[in-house]
């Protein structure tokens, strides 16, 4: 369920319809939640400990980006990059 909710959000984002700022929020938990468990997962298969803070700041980053961008691919370009050049 939370997943559809996610996807719902970000095509109302991609769609250019904007949301209250309390939905956004919900919003932006939802996207920071889903990345970081996406994050860990991938670290975790990788057998590595990612540096601390890195899973919070790059989700952080891109519910922000989704937010200004409203693409889900840039966003996580964006902040992939940022999150690469910070290792």
């Amino acid at each position: 369920m939370r997943f559809t909710l996610f996807v719902a959000s970000a095509a109302l984002l991609s769609a250019g319809i904007t949301l209250p700022a309390r939905a956004e929020s919900m919003l932006d938990q939802i996207v920071i939640n889903k990345c970081s468990s996406a994050m860990q997962t991938d670290f975790d298969k990788a057998g590595k400990t990612p540096p601390a803070g890195l899973i919070q700041q790059t989700c952080t980053c891109v519910a922000q980006q989704l937010n200004e961008t409203h693409n889900i691919d840039a966003a996580r370009a964006i902040c992939t990059q940022q999150a690469q050049s910070e290792m």
